[in-house]
């Protein structure tokens, strides 16, 4: 009789250091899932101190700019009036070359001007690319679909949205560079059996191209789309992987 309470004993006590050894491996993963989410957060806020930090310099710049070309103006205009009382007594051929002199010295300062007001600006922010009438950030931080929309919208555009043939043919030419990952891009569906939507809600047309399947159980969704080298492929939302973001230039 005593041997089976012993026995009882060691069994209880054994059941107890399993369950205390599964509330600790519970307590360090959601230590570890903290600690990655924290390095996220670290993250996502240094790249938006760093967004801020450029639009706040360039705006200096401008302001900078815009003075100085204020002052070059008002030198400009303080030589047309002590022109002025010279120009019956000058010869014709030094009146034309001051008077070209000055329209170049006032030409200059406007294309300056506008410039710095951004009609001749650069249309994209800094390590975005210019296609046409679009910027493309060829991003290079593993995250999942949901994710990678989330860092698009904080950045001010949406994932890849693929409406032409040279569109294609241009972000195939820059993914190419990266043949060992793939690049999330704006397609998604609910389930399997419905159709495919770009991020702003537009149907997906396989006029352009045809998405490939990856799916190797039927029973794992795999409803978003990203492109490996030259492809599109169906692939699951969760897996981490890059992503291009595109937004209209200015």
């Amino acid at each position: 009789m005593k041997l089976f309470q012993v026995s009882d004993l060691l069994q209880q006590h054994q059941a107890n250091l399993t369950h205390q050894e599964t509330i600790l491996e519970g307590q360090i993963l959601a230590q570890q899932q903290a600690e990655n989410a924290s390095q996220k957060s670290q993250k996502e806020l240094k790249e938006m101190i760093e967004t801020l930090a450029w639009k706040l310099d360039e705006k200096s710049k401008k302001q900078m700019e815009l003075h100085q070309q204020n002052l070059n103006l008002q030198e400009a205009l303080k030589k047309v009036e002590n022109f002025s009382g010279a120009q019956a007594a000058s010869p014709p051929w030094r009146l034309i070359a001051v008077t070209l002199g000055i329209l170049c010295l006032v030409t200059l300062v406007i294309a300056v001007v506008l410039g710095v007001l951004g009609i001749f600006s650069s249309p994209c922010p800094p390590k975005w690319i210019i296609h046409e009438k679009s910027c493309y950030l060829f991003s290079m931080s593993l995250e999942s679909w949901q994710r990678s929309k989330i860092r698009c919208s904080q950045l001010g555009s949406n994932l890849l949205k693929i409406d032409s043939s040279k569109e294609l043919d241009f972000i195939k030419s820059q993914v190419s560079s990266h043949p060992d990952h793939s690049f999330w891009i704006g397609l998604s569906r609910r389930q399997s059996e419905e159709p495919w939507h770009w991020e702003d809600g537009s149907t997906f047309s396989s006029n352009l191209f045809q998405i490939r399947s990856t799916a190797i159980q039927e029973n794992l969704p795999h409803n978003c789309g990203w492109i490996h080298v030259s492809s599109i492929y169906d692939q699951d939302c969760y897996v981490p992987s890059y992503s291009i973001c595109e937004k209209l230039s200015k």
